[in-house]
């Protein structure tokens, strides 16, 4: 009879500690919540969308807020949010933003202090390299970038032309074309920069920037850049870049190829299918034994964590879902290019979701990495470019003297 009062009493006694025990703040079904930035539309927001609700059925303990915008709105708005701490918690970036909107990468989280969450042994040394800082490792590439040369075999075939290697290759097949109405490249005023780079550093033997971002040439150099510009325009290596890359230049009959992003390759191979050619990829330009190569490789984007992230470890998670998971790899493909993560690319390729032709570029930069250099963030500056482009088209059209324009961009380059 004792013993049954001593239950009666115990066991209210349990049920109160139980309680207690499952509203304790620190409990291991407490959620924590994170938030996720990135640009795009709709196609890539849906995705996204669909990858979070999988995230966090795998991972019921983690709410991921998501926030989402145009590239406009992404951009305009990054830099002030990052320094007054309203960016989100994961962060989708621009590889120049590291150093663009933040000092030395001190605005985001040392990653490779939650190497416990994050799969880095799916990436090289290399790879992680382009988000290190001073030996932190602030953000780590989704897929790489590099500027390409692209071409329609059906009319390299129709002309008895190879694929070139070098420039006076180049030049030649300029030459054939041209007979008939046609430029080699369709090219935008980012890509004709990178172009022209790579002719000059491989020529001079000398880079155009120093690692610091420093300016390497002089105002004669400049002219001579100037001058091979020109002679691309002149002699039918490049159509019209000052109204950037022209898709319907392939349907008018314009061009034979084009100058892209790797991961912008899938557009071209579309276009020259539709009209039915074949599009192959090309090489990239240099001269034997160049000292410098002049082509340059950027990761495509980055996943960043902010640096006073107040759930570290469940952000490292969702770094490492978005970058690794076999299911958002299949999600994604190769939206944001080929990913450099090796479980995403086997996945890929397991499931024969590869884009053929960007799979290609990512093998072709691979194959090449000892010969393409880490691309500087000044390179990646739309006022650069633009001062570069439109003072070199303003001296071609005659509205400015050589003088002019190479002094206009020179002190562009000083300021």
């Amino acid at each position: 009879m004792k013993f049954m009062q001593n239950v009666k009493f115990i066991l209210p006694l349990l049920m109160v500690l139980s309680l207690l025990l499952v509203s304790c703040p620190g409990n291991r079904n407490k959620v924590e919540e994170i938030s996720f930035s990135w640009w795009g539309k709709d196609a890539r927001n849906k995705y996204t969308l669909e990858g979070i609700a999988q995230f966090e059925s795998k991972n019921p303990t983690i709410n991921v807020v998501p926030e989402y915008s145009s590239w406009e709105e992404y951009e305009a708005s990054f830099g002030e949010k990052l320094k007054s701490g309203q960016c989100a918690d994961v962060m989708q970036i621009n590889f120049d933003w590291l150093y663009k909107y933040s000092e030395n990468g001190n605005d985001f989280y040392d990653l490779n202090t939650l190497s416990e969450y994050i799969d880095f042994y799916n990436f090289t040394l290399v790879d992680l390299s382009f988000g290190t800082i001073d030996e932190k490792l602030v953000a780590i590439p989704i897929a790489f970038n590099t500027a390409i040369p692209v071409y329609d075999k059906r009319i390299l075939s129709e002309n008895n032309l190879s694929v070139p290697s070098n420039w006076d290759q180049l030049f030649e097949m300029a030459k054939v074309l041209k007979k008939k109405g046609m430029y080699v490249f369709t090219i935008s005023k980012r890509h004709l920069f990178f172009l022209t780079m790579a002719w000059f550093e491989q020529t001079h033997s000398k880079k155009i920037f120093n690692e610091d971002g420093s300016l390497n040439i002089n105002l004669e150099e400049i002219a001579v850049i100037y001058d091979f510009v020109e002679k691309m325009v002149n002699e039918g290596v490049v159509y019209a870049f000052n109204d950037g890359f022209q898709l319907n230049a392939l349907s008018a009959g314009k061009v034979a190829g084009a100058v892209l992003w790797c991961n912008e390759t899938s557009i071209f191979l579309s276009e020259v299918k539709n009209l039915g050619g074949k599009a192959i990829l090309g090489n990239f330009i240099t001269i034997p034994g160049a000292v410098e190569s002049g082509w340059y490789l950027k990761p495509a984007s980055m996943l960043a964590i902010k640096k006073d992230c107040k759930n570290p470890e469940a952000a490292a998670k969702f770094v490492n879902y978005l970058l690794n998971d076999r299911e958002f790899a299949l999600l994604q493909k190769n939206d944001k290019g080929v990913p450099i993560s090796n479980s995403s690319l086997t996945a890929l390729m397991e499931e024969n979701q590869l884009e053929s032709m960007q799979y290609n570029a990512l093998m072709k930069i691979r194959f090449n990495s000892d010969a393409i250099n880490k691309m500087f963030p000044i390179m990646e500056d739309n006022n650069l470019i633009l001062a570069f482009a439109d003072n070199v088209y303003d001296y071609i059209i005659g509205v400015k003297s050589k003088d002019e324009a190479c002094k206009a961009f020179f002190e562009f380059l000083k300021s």
